[in-house]
């Protein structure tokens, strides 16, 4: 029987320790360090108002999600009469 070679050999070991890293990364940031938490409000039905003045657009903001003091990130449920819409902001403690 004839033996493996050793770029063979090399190749199949690069390939599972790539697998085993990208796995591991990939079980990291899947993680999130706060525990989530999920606040629903229900939207009553009623006749719907005009609209209001349009306004300007704010400033860019910084990238990610930083609450202020007295806040925490957490999940908004909308429950809403043409369907429910779930939002990923800050929550008041």
């Amino acid at each position: 029987m004839r033996r493996p070679s050793r770029i063979a050999v090399a190749l199949g070991g690069s390939l599972v320790l790539a697998g085993s890293a990208g796995y591991l990364t990939a079980a990291a940031l899947g993680k999130s360090s706060a525990p989530a938490r999920t606040v629903t409000v229900d939207v009553a039905t009623g006749e719907r108002g005009p609209p209001g003045p349009k306004g300007d657009p704010g400033p860019q903001g910084p990238a990610g999600l930083a609450c202020p003091s007295g806040y925490s990130p957490g999940e908004l449920v909308i429950n809403a009469p043409k369907g429910q819409v779930r939002v990923w902001t800050c929550l008041h403690d």
